[in-house]
């Protein structure tokens, strides 16, 4: 099984979950609805609503519209911080489109991310399940963190792996590991249960994360959506380029501490770094941690007893399409 045969598989429940979007995001203040369906149907692989579906029919259980609106409400929170870090970071581009932030202004990009959100709030006041309810804000109160915490440590090149690490895990790997507990609660799952699935949520954000990150700066733009070395420009000191600088000689260490600093860097800047992290092995090490984490995450879905256990071998496929993502830039001649 592959990640085109999962897509198959839950062809008829993500054609449900994108009508449910539409219809939650729907207001007569007409810029809501037009930015909303502009981020929306920007190209997503909806990964969040595609694990949570997994986890659920992994338990045996039904997808019925609670469990899609529990699927907006997930995708819902992830659109907004998309909206707000576009904001924080100045993005100009995302899946290849112009960014919310750069159409509408920043005004017009961090209203309807608020929008987002209290929208995804109302839609769980209406189940009003206390432990979906605790799991979501517990989540998003991390993801939050996570994004505060690498802003105060912009540019900042004195940082360890564990801070990179503890980013990830409270901005990208929080909401994926939430998305697959919200398919266990609603299956109303066993501790062993919703043990394994979170556990295997958390693992595969790290990884997701990782893969991103080396990958902004060793993909082609078809790849990537946007234009490589986005984090490298907007001055985020991701794992690559904090394993490159760990390794570089005095010279070197000088030359990425003035590019950090540099909010105007050239292509040219940048394939330097580029061709010093291919020597150094700076993208292989990323890589190598994110298939680490994501064979972790694999493990644990087999720590448990589940009533359609068929379903690990799709949760392996996404997982394993996450990792397949990077297809390494061409060198430059």
């Amino acid at each position: 099984m592959d990640f085109s045969d999962v897509n198959r598989l839950l062809k008829e429940d993500l054609s449900r979950v994108e009508k449910a979007i539409r219809k939650y995001y729907q207001s007569d203040i007409p810029l809501i609805p037009g930015i909303s369906g502009y981020l929306m149907n920007g190209g997503g692989k909806r990964i969040r609503p595609l694990l949570l579906l997994l986890v659920a029919k992994l338990h045996g259980r039904a997808i019925d519209d609670r469990v899609i609106t529990h699927c907006c409400v997930v995708e819902y929170i992830h659109a907004a911080t998309l909206l707000h870090d576009d904001v924080v970071d100045e993005t100009t581009v995302r899946r290849g489109n112009e960014t919310v932030n750069s159409k509408w202004g920043s005004d017009a990009s961090i209203l309807v991310g608020d929008f987002l959100i209290s929208r995804g709030i109302l839609l769980l006041a209406e189940d009003c399940d206390p432990n979906i309810i605790r799991a979501i804000a517990g989540a998003t109160k991390v993801l939050v963190e996570g994004g505060i915490l690498e802003f105060t440590e912009a540019r900042n090149l004195q940082v360890s792996d564990q801070h990179c690490l503890d980013v990830i895990r409270r901005k990208t790997a929080s909401i994926l590991a939430v998305s697959c507990e919200l398919g266990a609660l609603l299956a109303n799952a066993n501790d062993d249960q919703q043990n394994a699935v979170v556990s295997f949520g958390k693992e595969f954000g790290m990884a997701f994360q990782l893969m991103d990150d080396a990958m902004d700066y060793d993909s082609d733009e078809d790849v990537l959506g946007k234009p490589p070395g986005m984090d490298f420009k907007e001055g985020h000191v991701t794992l690559p380029l904090l394993h490159l600088y760990t390794k570089a000689g005095r010279s070197l260490k000088k030359e990425i501490e003035s590019f950090v600093k540099n909010p105007n860097l050239t292509a040219k800047e940048f394939e330097y770094i580029l061709e010093r992290m291919r020597e150094k092995k700076s993208i292989e090490y990323t890589l190598d941690l994110a298939r680490d984490h994501m064979e972790r995450g694999k493990r644990h879905l087999k720590t448990a007893d589940f009533p359609c256990p068929e379903y690990i071998e799709a949760l392996e496929a996404v997982a394993d399409y996450t990792i397949d993502r990077h297809i390494a830039a061409r060198p430059c001649p």
